[in-house]
């Protein structure tokens, strides 16, 4: 089929024609010559059954009385038949008894008596089979005198006859095709314009119409068959595409003169961008969503001194390597501040060393179209001279150190009065209620029990025998002791808990008395189990605020961490989280804590679907004294943020803006700086 697709209609209905005339034909004559082949074959058979049978009467005589000679006379008169070649009569007993060869023949030793006459015996034709190289026919027929078998005659006949009749048949075949074809071709030519006049005056029309695109063109209907209704339909669609292209020409000339005008706008507005990013003082970068180069400004290229044919090419990749050996330390830059890598979030900021003693400020900026981010801009900021003038400036900072000294105290312990804070919530929500428990003992009913058994002491078996009230005595001490049981276990969990509330205060206030001095002492422990205590030390603030906390927690290895400091910085985050569903007026209020590693780190995030952060204020919650907090001091998110970096891991925040929650992330690596010091 895929050899008819390119070619003209003619030619298709012609091959057509003739390939289904052919195949009608060779089918017809191949059933004719089957046909011819199988009689020929039956009556070939029948007539070498007949031979046969006529030779073996005539032998009959001359094997009852053992006269071979006789019978290889008989058997000579098998030369008037020029098809066989070779016949044997046996006796009973199956041994050779007379033979014949004609002349020029092959000849062959008598073969085995099949004694299987009757294998063939439907058509009363006696035994035959052909060879598989089919080359004769061979034929064993049983001699009876008297109906007794006293013999058998074998024939052997060629099919020289049966080749010939396929050969004549094959040749009548060939002739009758091959006429019938031609006559197939002149009726096909004479009445194809039929079919193919119109289908090829309506593609002349739709080459005309293409070429020269006029749609007033119209096809000639003639006939009402299926072309002429294709016909009809196509003219039907010129009028329409006619119509269209008026009314779209009209539109165009319209669009035009607005594109042009919203070119004009656009080139101008163009033009002041360009001259402002020229102007500016920081080197601009911006990246698309896949950290392709989009743009950047004459700064931007001067300050890094990329070559003009790799700015042409904007090949980010080239423009990586090339500032990678610029930088003081191009394994963290390569990893931590590529150009790839800065899509890992909304807001990013870092510092970046060369080697030619250049330092260089990065800012990364989310770049939206609505509500959908397409990308971002990095601005490169020189602060080469400002740390020179800091540098200038180290005298007069020595100066003020004791001052310096002293506001650092003041900020660390605001940092400890935060955190004790958070930790005596829990301290107090455990203190009310084991002040709550004990008010609501009934632990007073054992007095109530000590004096009536004193009252009854002097008939203490009578009354616990034969009273109403002594016979549940008993039973009543047992439900007051189980009852008081249960009271003293809740009591106990509860100084567990506060004593671990004040375990973690006085770790709090021992951390920051040896902040200058060293680091805290690490811990090796699974990370659930440190995000489950921290649940724990505010879990009834949690139970009293209606909040509920979902775990979804993946295994990961054990963490080598400052416990305490880790504990201060999520117990902060989940209070802010339970915090901020009260202020959302949600019924559903809810915290889902996530663990899960990557790449040697633990990563910790707590998500709350509470008031959310606006855009703006995403990178200013860790900053120091930052609130939106009516009662808020800023501390909490600013001495957190600085913990998770002395850890060694950081501290994140992402929130897709009011009324959609806010997802807090501590990220730390699996083994802490302080501890990989240590390791030998």
């Amino acid at each position: 089929m895929k050899l008819l697709r390119n070619l003209p209609i003619k030619q298709k209905l012609t091959i057509i024609s003739m390939v289904t005339s052919s195949v009608a034909l060779l089918i017809t004559c191949g059933v004719i010559v089957i046909f011819e082949t199988i009689d020929f074959r039956r009556t070939m058979v029948e007539e070498i059954l007949t031979t046969a049978r006529i030779v073996g009467d005539n032998s009959a005589a001359a094997l009852t009385f053992q006269d071979a000679a006789a019978a290889e006379e008989t058997l000579k008169s098998l030369d008037a038949d020029s098809h066989v070649g070779t016949a044997f009569i046996y006796d009973a007993a199956g041994r050779h008894f007379a033979s014949y060869h004609a002349a020029g023949g092959t000849r062959i030793p008598p073969p085995p008596v099949e004694r299987e006459v009757h294998r063939f015996h439907d058509d009363s034709l006696g035994i035959f089979k052909n060879r598989p190289d089919d080359d004769y026919l061979e034929v064993f027929h049983d001699i009876h005198v008297a109906g007794e078998r006293v013999g058998t005659v074998y024939l052997r006949h060629d099919m020289l006859e049966l080749r010939d009749e396929l050969v004549r048949s094959g040749y009548l075949a060939f002739a009758a095709m091959v006429g019938a074809s031609l006559v197939a071709l002149l009726l096909t030519r004479r009445l194809m314009p039929v079919v193919s006049g119109p289908i090829m005056d309506l593609g002349q029309v739709v080459r005309d119409v293409a070429t020269r695109k006029d749609f007033s063109i119209r096809a000639e209907k003639q006939g009402d068959d299926e072309v002429g209704s294709l016909i009809e339909g196509f003219n039907e669609m010129l009028g329409e595409i006619q119509q269209r292209d008026a009314a779209l020409l009209a539109v165009h000339e319209s669009l035009e003169q607005r594109v042009e005008e919203r070119t004009q706008e656009l080139a101008s507005s163009i033009s002041i961008l360009n001259a402002t990013l020229e102007s500016t003082a920081d080197g601009i970068l911006a990246l698309n969503q896949e950290g392709k180069v989009v743009s950047y400004n004459s700064k931007f290229a001067a300050m890094w001194g990329f070559p003009a044919d790799m700015l042409q090419q904007k090949d980010e990749v080239r423009m990586l390597a090339y500032a990678t050996t610029l930088v003081v330390d191009p394994e963290g830059f390569a990893s931590k501040t590529g150009l790839r890598a800065v899509l890992r979030g909304n807001h990013a900021f870092d510092v970046i060393e060369l080697k030619d003693g250049r330092t260089f400020e990065r800012y990364v900026q989310a770049q939206y179209i609505g509500d959908t981010p397409v990308g971002r801009v990095i601005n490169y900021r020189d602060i080469t001279l400002r740390k020179r003038a800091e540098a200038e400036l180290a005298d007069s900072a020595r100066q003020l150190l004791e001052t310096s000294r002293q506001a650092g105290m003041a900020e660390v312990a605001t940092s400890v009065l935060h955190n004790v804070g958070n930790v005596l919530n829990s301290v107090n929500i455990s203190c009310a209620m084991v002040s709550d428990r004990i008010r609501r003992s009934r632990v007073h009913n054992v007095a109530k029990t000590a004096a009536l058994l004193e009252k009854h002491s002097a008939d203490l078996t009578a009354f616990l025998t034969e009273d109403a009230h002594g016979r549940k005595l008993p039973e009543y001490l047992a439900k007051l002791a189980a009852g008081l049981e249960e009271e003293q276990e809740e009591v106990l969990k509860e100084l567990k808990l506060l004593g671990k509330n004040i375990d973690h205060i006085k770790e709090i206030v021992s951390m920051q008395q040896g902040f200058a001095r060293v680091s805290g002492v690490t811990e090796t422990l699974a990370a659930t189990d440190l995000v489950e205590d921290s649940i724990r030390m505010i879990d009834a603030s949690l139970a009293r605020h209606a909040v509920a906390v979902v775990r979804d927690y993946d295994e990961v290895p054990p963490i080598t961490v400052e416990k305490h400091k880790a504990l201060q910085i999520l117990v902060n985050l989940i209070r802010n989280a339970q915090q901020a569903c009260d202020n959302s007026g949600r019924a559903d209020k809810r915290i889902i804590v996530r663990v899960s590693g990557f790449a040697g780190r633990i990563h910790i995030a707590v998500t709350d679907n509470g008031v959310g952060i606006p855009r703006e204020n995403l990178t200013k919650v860790f900053a120091h004294g930052f609130t939106t907090k009516r009662e808020g001091h800023g501390f909490g998110l600013h001495s957190g943020a600085l913990a998770a970096r002395e850890m060694g891991g950081t501290l994140t925040v992402h929130s897709e803006g009011p009324g959609t929650g806010a997802t807090f992330t501590l990220e730390l690596p699996v083994l802490s700086p302080t501890s990989a010091r240590h390791q030998p």
